[in-house]
């Protein structure tokens, strides 16, 4: 095939792609997305695919974010898994951490890190998740289609196909293959709740003895294998908040893929006296949304840099500098200088420190037993012994041990002497990542009340030494 021919191909590809982009100056394209015609309907992409420098980049951190899921049930930190969430057993597991229903505390300071980090990352490095870090972008762009291509052909061929109803044979190897792709993921999926035991040769869910997992399997399964096969640019335009959550978050500063208006107007053919762009509308064809970037900075746009490497291509055959398309800023394309420090960047960036150290402190610091007043077991009461009167009270107390070793904890409370604790044992014997609750009865004499409650600490110590305090209220009947 001839060069010309390659590209009268590709512009082809690019029509069939996205027909509203032959003239895209027409389109309405701030209120209407690119993938739906005038009357609502879906518009199928037939998304082109071209080599080259960020391509092959993100190709590479695909690779080590993909292989990342498929072993992150399988890596273990001190015999303890890197990440499971483990609901029946009412713990999450990171990095060898387990984190219980009582640490509701450090799962907000995990949110708000996640959210200014998302406000820094988005004003510096604008939608640089949605292109580079998103799972669906990941495995669509870097799995899915490229499964798609291999078997239905570029998308000439596919948009052909698609029109005349042919390669039969061939959409039926891309399913069987998209089939068996998505229950690797589902099976990746469920393991990270369920982990490894719940399958039989780490494969296939055992429904009997897991029955709950085998449900959450065939759910993941299906919604895996409706979003990359038909739903696809849908998830980001229609569904995902996340990516509309960072679009109204980008300023003028804010890194994004743009194109050089001052440069490529007004559009031209090769050889006339015009802007650089010689509108062959290749940057519609790869992009996986089915944009025209040349209108500006769009809801649609991931930033994925398919556009970037399809216009460089073109620049370089033309001999013509690359960069049309480019990483930059609004302010930077329109002449201006960017600002990487601003106020917000900078707000951001002190709030995401605060956060860190808060979050460091509070981990570094973190108690190896976890006690919590649950309620009062009946009303506190009036009895004589020995010739004196008590006050009885039963509590109800979640003890959590955090640590790898089992403990022996003995209850008492230190401001009070006389103070009797009884339980079924002496002792409290609790397992290593175990939560047990436990009802001591306290008795207390009547004088010590002096007609008022009292709040005392309760310690829990064990044979080493180290003790954990809970503060309880003793009432008067």
């Amino acid at each position: 095939m001839t060069p010309t021919e390659q590209q009268d191909r590709e512009r082809i590809a690019a029509m069939l792609a996205n027909p509203a982009a032959i003239d895209s100056t027409a389109a309405d394209f701030r209120s209407v997305l690119a993938s739906v015609d005038k009357h609502g309907r879906r518009r199928w992409l037939f998304v082109h695919t071209i080599p080259g420098f960020w391509r092959r980049r993100r190709q590479m951190l695909a690779v080590v974010l993909i292989g990342f899921y498929l072993a992150v049930p399988f890596v273990t930190i001190g015999g303890h898994p890197f990440l499971r969430l483990d609901i029946p057993g009412r713990r999450f597991w990171l990095a060898g951490q387990a984190f219980w229903p009582q640490d509701l505390s450090y799962f907000l300071l995990f949110i708000l890190l996640g959210i200014i980090a998302t406000l820094l990352a988005v004003a510096v490095l604008g939608r640089v998740f949605c292109g580079w870090l998103c799972p669906h972008n990941v495995f669509l762009e870097m799995v899915y289609r490229p499964i798609e291509r291999l078997f239905q052909g570029d998308a000439f061929n596919r948009a052909r196909q698609a029109r005349d109803g042919s390669g039969g044979a061939r959409r039926l190897a891309t399913w069987v293959a998209w089939i068996l792709l998505s229950g690797a993921l589902a099976n990746t999926a469920t393991a990270i709740f369920t982990g490894t035991e719940a399958f039989k040769w780490g494969l296939i869910v055992d429904p009997v003895a897991h029955p709950a997992a085998a449900g959450f399997f065939a759910v993941f399964f299906a919604a895996t294998l409706f979003n990359f096969s038909w739903f696809r640019e849908q998830t980001c335009t229609i569904v995902c908040p996340y990516g509309r959550f960072q679009t109204v978050l980008l300023d003028p500063h804010s890194l994004v893929v743009g194109y050089d208006q001052q440069r490529g107007e007004p559009r031209g053919k090769v050889g006339a006296t015009t802007g650089d762009c010689i509108d062959c509308k290749l940057c519609v064809a790869v992009c996986p949304t089915g944009i025209d970037i040349r209108n500006g900075n769009q809801l649609e746009c991931i930033h994925c840099t398919a556009c970037v490497d399809a216009c460089d291509q073109v620049m370089t055959k033309l001999s013509r500098p690359t960069g049309l398309i480019r990483y930059a800023s609004e302010i930077s394309l329109a002449g201006g200088k960017r600002q990487l420090l601003r106020p917000r960047t900078l707000i951001y960036a002190a709030a995401l420190v605060a956060l860190l150290t808060i979050t460091g402190f509070r981990l570094a610091t973190r108690e190896t037993i976890l006690a919590t007043l649950l309620r009062p077991v009946g009303m506190p009461v009036l009895v004589e012994d020995g010739g004196r009167l008590w006050i009885r009270q039963g509590i109800t107390i979640s003890l959590v041990n955090r640590s790898d070793a089992d403990l022996v904890l003995t209850p008492r409370l230190p401001d009070e002497p006389e103070a009797r604790i009884y339980l079924q044992h002496p002792t409290i014997d609790l397992g290593h990542d175990t939560r047990i609750e436990v009802t001591p009865t306290i008795d207390l004499p009547k004088e010590r009340f002096a007609g008022s409650d009292l709040r005392r600490p309760l310690t829990f110590t064990d044979a080493s030494g180290s003790a954990t305090t809970l503060t309880i209220t003793l009432r008067s009947p």
